[in-house]
């Protein structure tokens, strides 16, 4: 008997999975189709435009109606989304960027779905003998696993293997198929639907509007896919230039990533647990603050000698990412009540989210104040972010 968490978790890794083996997909999209890097760029972030509603939606959703009439229809937009994306590659030639443009919102609105009840119906079914905290570690390794392990495995298929614009969807869509009857029958907690819940939930439960979750949380949570995307959408195209296999290294980097974001947490959650110095934020803030600064040296290494220290590089910003994840989220589950476990998770995602436009800055800025300015107060901002969080919880403690 597969147990209940397990069945969720893989639910979760199986829709980011399908989200993120997009991101070694796009210089095949440039190569093989056409598409100039304005479509990439904007093919690789429209999906936020699907995932945000959902997330903001699909959390209060799942307070009021429970959280696997909710998770269902994520894991069928998730299966939809690559069939109209391999229905792109089959059926128009050039391939259509807006029938990939919609194919992204509906794999974006899965994801958004998903994340809001996925990480609140784990925390449900957990159960307490388990530990706390753990229900908030396994769905961030679940959805890390699956951001990590998407791009890992499609960047070598994209690669090396016949159809490199299809083959990794096709792997994708085999996967939600397979697993959808398994999360399609999980049993519900008992506390899915609290008894307290409103007829209608509020889109922003007053817990969002506190202090503690808008300067312990809000304030730095752009910094969780900050670090990330600036990791595999930002600094490896810079590190791979000149470089042959650029698809399998894209996603060896963004697999590299998002993975030692998902190892790491087990380790930051007992972390956390024992109530060590600093505090996991603030530790995932250091960590970030060094992310960027070496950032620096990625960006003004020849080329060669930056594909190899890159590697090192992306270990520390996915170190980053995945501590300051499993740290906002225990705080975000920490402060909701039950009625608005989803919804405020749903916020907590979504300002996370905000990090994706990081390398569209990144982008824009850089040919004009160059890589080093921009590294350097990226290192600024996450230093002061630093120094707000523990001052802010001094102020609480005393």
């Amino acid at each position: 008997m597969v147990p209940a968490w397990l069945r969720i978790a893989l639910g979760m890794f199986a829709i980011t999975f399908g989200a993120n083996l997009f991101a070694p997909l796009l210089p095949v999209m440039r190569q093989v189709h056409g598409l100039t890097q304005a479509h990439v760029t904007f093919l690789f972030a429209v999906y936020i435009v699907g995932l945000v509603p959902a997330l903001l939606v699909g959390g209060p959703a799942s307070d009021r109606v429970g959280r696997r009439a909710v998770i269902r229809p994520a894991l069928i937009l998730s299966a939809v989304g690559t069939v109209v994306t391999i229905a792109a590659h089959f059926f128009a030639e050039p391939v259509s960027p807006y029938v990939l443009v919609l194919a992204r919102l509906l794999t974006g609105a899965a994801v958004g779905l998903v994340l809001a009840a996925g990480a609140a119906w784990l925390k449900e079914v957990t159960p307490a003998a388990d530990g706390p905290g753990v229900g908030a570690r396994r769905a961030t390794v679940a959805m890390s696993a699956g951001f990590g392990i998407g791009p890992l495995v499609t960047g070598p298929v994209a690669e090396w293997l016949p159809g490199p614009d299809i083959t990794g969807l096709a792997i994708h869509l085999a996967m939600v198929l397979a697993l959808t009857p398994l999360v399609w029958r999980t049993p519900e907690a008992d506390s899915t639907r609290p008894a307290d819940t409103p007829a209608r939930p509020r889109l922003l439960p007053g817990t969002a509007r506190s202090r503690h979750f808008l300067v312990g949380v809000a304030l730095w949570a752009p910094w969780v896919f900050g670090c990330a995307t600036t990791s595999f959408s930002a600094l490896a195209p810079v590190a791979a230039r000149g470089l042959g296999p650029d698809v399998a290294y894209t996603g060896l980097v963004a697999g590299v990533t998002m993975l030692t974001g998902a190892a790491i947490q087990p380790a930051i959650g007992r972390y956390a647990d024992r109530g060590t110095k600093p505090h996991p934020a603030a530790l995932g803030l250091i960590t970030a603050t060094v992310g960027m600064l070496l950032s620096i040296l990625v960006a003004t290494l020849p080329a060669g000698a930056a594909a190899w220290v890159m590697l090192p590089v992306a270990v520390v910003l996915g170190a980053g990412y995945g501590i300051l994840m499993v740290s906002g989220l225990r705080e975000t589950q920490r402060l909701a009540p039950p009625h608005e476990l989803g919804a405020l998770t749903g916020i907590f995602y979504a300002l996370t989210y905000v990090g994706f436009f990081a390398p569209w800055v990144i982008a824009l800025v850089a040919p004009h104040i160059g890589y080093v300015a921009v590294f350097a107060f990226g290192g600024a901002v996450t230093l002061i972010s630093l120094l707000l969080v523990t001052l802010t919880r001094r102020r609480a403690a005393g």
